[in-house]
Protein backbone atom coordinates (compact mmCIF):
# COMPACT_ATOMS: atom_id res chain seq x y z
CA UNK A 1 0.00 0.00 0.00
CA UNK A 2 0.82 3.94 -0.85
CA UNK A 3 4.49 2.52 -2.70
CA UNK A 4 6.23 2.02 0.73
CA UNK A 5 9.40 0.54 -0.43
CA UNK A 6 9.36 -3.23 1.27
CA UNK A 7 13.24 -3.41 1.43
CA UNK A 8 13.79 -0.91 3.01
CA UNK A 9 11.03 -1.04 5.76
CA UNK A 10 10.05 -4.74 5.72
CA UNK A 11 12.08 -5.16 8.67
CA UNK A 12 10.68 -2.37 10.91
CA UNK A 13 8.97 -5.15 13.36
CA UNK A 14 10.77 -8.12 12.44
CA UNK A 15 11.46 -8.90 15.91
CA UNK A 16 8.16 -8.42 17.33
CA UNK A 17 7.77 -11.71 18.14
CA UNK A 18 10.15 -11.68 20.76
CA UNK A 19 7.93 -9.29 22.24
CA UNK A 20 5.10 -11.89 22.08
CA UNK A 21 7.40 -14.62 23.35
CA UNK A 22 7.77 -11.94 26.04
CA UNK A 23 3.87 -12.79 26.95
CA UNK A 24 3.21 -8.91 27.63
CA UNK A 25 2.51 -7.18 24.82
CA UNK A 26 -0.19 -5.67 22.81
CA UNK A 27 -1.72 -7.55 19.45
CA UNK A 28 1.13 -7.20 16.74
CA UNK A 29 -1.19 -6.32 14.71
CA UNK A 30 -1.91 -3.06 16.10
CA UNK A 31 1.69 -2.82 16.57
CA UNK A 32 2.30 -3.40 12.79
CA UNK A 33 -1.06 -1.11 11.32
CA UNK A 34 0.41 1.65 14.07
CA UNK A 35 4.02 1.18 12.62
CA UNK A 36 2.77 1.41 8.77
CA UNK A 37 0.58 4.18 9.60
CA UNK A 38 4.04 6.21 10.78
CA UNK A 39 5.37 5.09 7.41
CA UNK A 40 2.27 6.67 5.74
CA UNK A 41 1.96 10.14 7.29
CA UNK A 42 6.00 10.26 6.94
CA UNK A 43 6.26 9.83 3.13
CA UNK A 44 7.92 12.60 1.82
CA UNK A 45 8.37 14.56 4.99
CA UNK A 46 11.90 15.98 5.54
CA UNK A 47 12.59 15.17 8.99
CA UNK A 48 11.30 14.06 12.22
CA UNK A 49 8.46 13.42 13.52
CA UNK A 50 8.86 15.90 16.18
CA UNK A 51 9.82 18.70 13.65
CA UNK A 52 6.58 17.44 11.58
CA UNK A 53 4.07 18.03 14.74
CA UNK A 54 0.72 18.84 12.88
CA UNK A 55 1.43 15.63 10.73
CA UNK A 56 2.91 13.51 13.74
CA UNK A 57 -0.77 14.81 15.67
CA UNK A 58 -2.60 13.10 12.63
CA UNK A 59 -0.81 9.87 13.02
CA UNK A 60 -1.36 9.75 16.67
CA UNK A 61 -5.22 10.32 16.23
CA UNK A 62 -5.92 7.66 13.34
CA UNK A 63 -3.50 5.22 15.86
CA UNK A 64 -5.61 6.13 18.65
CA UNK A 65 -9.04 5.82 16.69
CA UNK A 66 -7.75 2.27 15.39
CA UNK A 67 -7.00 0.66 18.80
CA UNK A 68 -10.14 2.64 20.38
CA UNK A 69 -12.19 0.72 18.30
CA UNK A 70 -10.18 -2.63 18.72
CA UNK A 71 -10.57 -2.40 22.09
CA UNK A 72 -14.34 -1.66 22.17
CA UNK A 73 -14.88 -4.61 19.97
CA UNK A 74 -12.41 -7.20 21.63
CA UNK A 75 -12.55 -5.63 25.09
CA UNK A 76 -8.41 -5.85 24.82
CA UNK A 77 -5.54 -4.84 22.85
CA UNK A 78 -3.13 -7.29 24.87
CA UNK A 79 -1.71 -10.50 23.03
CA UNK A 80 -2.70 -12.86 25.94
CA UNK A 81 -5.71 -11.84 26.80
CA UNK A 82 -7.22 -11.65 23.20
CA UNK A 83 -5.31 -15.12 22.37
CA UNK A 84 -5.79 -16.86 25.47
CA UNK A 85 -2.26 -17.98 25.10
CA UNK A 86 0.89 -16.99 27.60
CA UNK A 87 3.36 -17.55 24.66
CA UNK A 88 6.26 -17.04 27.68
CA UNK A 89 5.44 -20.30 28.99
CA UNK A 90 6.81 -23.37 27.63
CA UNK A 91 4.36 -25.37 25.17
CA UNK A 92 1.75 -22.21 24.87
CA UNK A 93 2.98 -21.99 20.96
CA UNK A 94 2.22 -25.64 20.21
CA UNK A 95 -0.90 -25.40 22.03
CA UNK A 96 -1.77 -22.64 20.08
CA UNK A 97 -1.14 -24.22 17.14
CA UNK A 98 -2.45 -27.72 17.86
CA UNK A 99 -5.70 -26.28 19.00
CA UNK A 100 -5.50 -23.90 16.42
CA UNK A 101 -6.63 -21.23 18.80
CA UNK A 102 -5.68 -18.64 15.90
CA UNK A 103 -9.08 -19.37 13.83
CA UNK A 104 -10.71 -17.76 16.67
CA UNK A 105 -8.21 -15.02 17.75
CA UNK A 106 -5.75 -13.69 15.47
CA UNK A 107 -7.47 -14.47 12.11
CA UNK A 108 -10.25 -12.62 13.44
CA UNK A 109 -8.66 -9.90 14.74
CA UNK A 110 -6.30 -9.87 11.15
CA UNK A 111 -9.50 -9.30 9.10
CA UNK A 112 -11.24 -6.39 11.64
CA UNK A 113 -7.98 -4.78 11.48
CA UNK A 114 -7.54 -5.27 7.75
CA UNK A 115 -11.11 -3.96 7.39
CA UNK A 116 -10.56 -0.75 9.78
CA UNK A 117 -7.44 -0.02 8.64
CA UNK A 118 -8.21 -0.26 4.58
CA UNK A 119 -11.86 1.93 5.97
CA UNK A 120 -9.37 4.64 7.40
CA UNK A 121 -7.57 4.82 4.11
CA UNK A 122 -11.24 4.58 2.12
CA UNK A 123 -12.45 7.44 4.79
CA UNK A 124 -9.19 9.75 3.84
CA UNK A 125 -7.96 9.91 7.48
CA UNK A 126 -4.62 8.15 5.93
Amino acid sequence: MWNIPQKEFSWAVAGYQGAIAFGQTTCGLLIGCATAIGLKFGQEKEGTPMENKKTRNQAIKVVNELYKDFFAEFDSTECKTLTTCDFSQEGEFVRYLKEQLYNESCLKFHQYVMNRFIGLDKQGKL
